[in-house]
């Protein structure tokens, strides 16, 4: 029971550095906390279906979820204007890219 409570704490501290990279704008401390999490999901992915928990554990697992959960939204909020601008810059790249090519002597 333990076993898969870490694990989910330890999703919850990978989104936790991932929130925090986010507010800060660091872009690479973001993808490095997800891989993190991503590494500790798959983990957990095989193992929690099997896991019998008690009342108590199953609440605490709520929790953690639900803080992961809002950790997300949040992050979300903050990541979407670095992507859209990303899209518009790799779309302007793209369209001069394509001039170049059309009009290359």
């Amino acid at each position: 029971m333990t076993d898969i409570l870490s694990r989910y704490e330890a999703v919850a501290v990978a989104s936790s550095d991932m929130l925090d990279a986010a507010r800060r704008r660091d872009w690479d401390g973001l993808v490095e906390a997800e891989r993190r999490c991503a590494a500790v999901i798959a983990i957990l992915k095989g193992s929690d279906a099997e896991a019998r928990l008690d009342e108590d554990t199953r609440q605490h697992k709520a929790e953690i979820i639900r803080r992961v959960v809002a950790d997300d939204a949040e992050i979300r909020r903050l990541v979407d204007p670095r992507m859209r601008e990303l899209e518009r810059l790799l779309g302007t790249a793209g369209t001069r890219r394509r001039l170049d090519d059309a009009y290359r002597v």
